[in-house]
């Protein structure tokens, strides 16, 4: 989609005939756009709550956009990946396979470590779906050790292992069914981001007397909330609580005083 305050519609047009999908791009696309270096940061640490599937085009382009970026402004960066992406190591190896199996409905075992305990369990699972939430990936799935639907921390999973046997049972799943464990944080958006934040969350968007809207989110990681305030370039600030305000600030000093 366009950057706030444009919707997607702005810069792409997407339509169906015959069982096809046609998506013809905006005039401005005929040129990769031109950034500065603080909207290269922004647009990176973005992308960077998506690391942990590095095997995505996402990742080509990440890489891609850091390769385009001066030597003596890559620090930034490197703390951001140190920073945003410090679960995304272990997780490489998780997600691919189970996103396939998901896709392909196969069981998967692995053990768990759940939330609370000091010993992991092994864990045999028909999976629905795998999902990034406010910081974290999760697996949703029908235990079979439990016999019901249960929701794993994909970073709490271990000696994963993709079976043959298969199954027809699917389940849409949402990431409102996310866990609301972590940190919650009031964030003001500026006139600018409100339309694209007020089609994000609809009613969640309290709207301010500036023509700017105000978001309270629940369950989400310091890091996550981090990346996501910058992400916005400047049109976003936490408001409360103060040590979060104080984490985004020090992220962005440090980003201008490595880029110069």
């Amino acid at each position: 989609g366009g950057p706030p305050p444009f919707s997607p519609d702005d810069f792409i047009d997407i339509y169906v005939e015959d069982d096809r999908v046609f998506v013809v791009l905006d005039q401005r696309f005929e040129r990769p756009p031109r950034l500065t270096a603080p909207e290269a940061a922004a647009l990176w640490a973005s992308a960077q709550l998506l690391r942990p599937a590095a095997r995505t085009a996402l990742a080509s382009a990440q890489e891609k956009l850091f390769a385009a970026v001066p030597e003596s402004a890559r620090e930034p960066f490197e703390r951001l990946a140190e920073r945003g992406g410090s679960e995304a190591a272990p997780m490489d190896e998780l997600l691919e396979p189970l996103s396939r199996a998901a896709r392909e409905g196969r069981e998967v075992e692995f053990d768990y470590l759940a939330a609370g305990r000091d010993k992991s369990e092994r864990r045999t699972v028909r999976p629905y779906a795998a999902y990034l939430h406010r910081g974290h990936w999760y697996l949703a799935g029908f235990c079979l050790v439990r016999q019901d639907d249960r929701l794993f921390r994909v970073d709490r999973i271990r000696s994963l292992l993709l079976t043959e046997r298969t199954f027809r049972e699917r389940k849409e799943v949402r990431a409102e069914t996310g866990a609301r464990s972590g940190v919650s944080a009031r964030i003001r958006f500026s006139p600018t981001a409100a339309p694209w934040v007020r089609e994000r969350f609809a009613e969640q968007a309290k709207a301010l007397p500036d023509g700017g809207v105000e978001v309270e989110l629940q369950g989400a990681t310091r890091d996550w909330i981090v990346s996501y305030v910058l992400s916005f370039g400047g049109e976003a600030k936490v408001v409360e609580p103060a040590f979060l305000r104080d984490a985004v600030g020090e992220t962005a000093r440090r980003i201008v005083a490595a880029i110069g």
